[in-house]
């Protein structure tokens, strides 16, 4: 039974966020409307939602198998039934770019490939997906209209990349957004969402994992800006204990990428070779997923960027549960705030 603090508490909350204690209700612009309190806060301290594989939603048997693949695979693309496979375990994502960006998706995993007989980049996962030129522009006429919102572009991985093509990218992203991306910094602790928006007007942090943007490249993001400790496992109990050590380890002043996945090995695909990473990654693993979120705290020494794949399923509820985190950062609160969050619009206090 609820005491008389539990109402005084209640009523504090509503009144910082709300009538309701949800962060969620207008995903589309959840970072605009977030209480004064948290977005004068380190953005690396906040919670932020983020997509792995971010684009291959396109993915298809019909898709040309990409560089990225290993090259038993890449020999035998003359078999169909090898495509049809590929694309049941290399689709991540249900997804295109704006849906994902409506849906409060702020974190993008790129993997960029070139392609034979084609000047265009591409992402890939295997398979390739859709050109990276249009969803660049996509991301830069969200954030036109939507002027109070932040987005992290991670050029995680380049395949058949030369110095040539990095520049060729490197020029495409600068011109793409131009005064939106936020220029380098060694420290983050005073990158606030109110300093990047209603300062200076920035927008867009790109994340450049290459030496060929470590000169001469001040608005490109170096790895070790937003480290991103990979647990390669299809096990949940490993996964979330190297999450949890990882977590432990983690370096105050920069940025913090937690990859809550499951990542299968071939042996692992062949084994289930009759269901799809969306069932079997995904799906059936989205309670455990969302469970161990919900424990999570932000803050200094807390989660920051969390990834998952197909972050659409239940209502978006993996969004949900990662932005709802920053509940408890809200510093002027009766008592310290412990929730975990259940469902899409409860809270269950303990």
């Amino acid at each position: 039974m609820y005491s008389r603090e539990d109402d005084d508490y209640s009523t504090k909350i509503e009144r910082i966020i709300g009538e309701n204690t949800d962060l969620t209700r207008d995903l589309e612009y959840w970072m605009t409307k977030l209480p004064a309190s948290l977005r004068s806060l380190p953005i690396i301290y906040l919670a932020i939602p983020g997509s792995h594989d971010s684009f291959t939603s396109n993915i298809t048997s019909s898709s040309e198998i990409s560089l990225d693949s290993e090259k038993i695979l890449q020999d035998l693309k003359w078999l169909f039934c090898v495509k049809v496979v590929m694309a049941n375990w290399t689709k991540t994502q249900n997804l295109i770019i704006n849906e994902q960006l409506k849906a409060g998706i702020r974190y993008f995993d790129l993997r960029i490939s070139t392609r034979r007989h084609n000047d265009d980049l591409y992402f890939c996962h295997g398979l390739y997906s859709c050109r990276v030129e249009p969803v660049l522009l996509e991301i830069g006429r969200f954030l036109e209209t939507h002027t109070q919102e932040i987005v992290i572009l991670d050029c995680q991985h380049f395949y058949g990349f030369t110095q040539q093509t990095h520049g060729k990218l490197m020029q495409m992203i600068i011109k793409t957004y131009g005064t939106k991306l936020l220029p380098y910094s060694d420290h983050m602790d005073h990158l606030s969402l109110d300093y990047m928006t209603t300062q200076f007007r920035y927008q867009i942090i790109i994340i450049y994992r290459s030496d060929a943007a470590r000169f001469g490249q001040p608005l490109l993001w170096p790895s070790d800006s937003f480290p991103t400790p990979w647990a390669d496992t299809m096990e949940s109990n490993t996964l979330f204990n190297f999450l949890d050590d990882a977590i432990k380890d983690r370096t105050d002043h920069v940025g913090f990428i937690t990859q809550c996945i499951l990542t299968p090995k071939l042996s692992d695909i062949l084994a289930n070779i009759f269901t799809t990473l969306k069932q079997k990654l995904a799906i059936d693993f989205e309670d455990l997923r969302t469970g161990w979120i919900s424990k999570q705290i932000p803050g200094r020494g807390g989660v920051n960027i969390v990834i998952g794949d197909f972050v659409d399923l239940a209502d978006n509820l993996f969004t949900r549960a990662v932005i709802n985190l920053n509940i408890k950062l809200l510093s002027d609160l009766p008592r310290p705030l412990n929730t975990t969050i259940i469902g899409v619009n409860g809270l269950k206090r303990y």
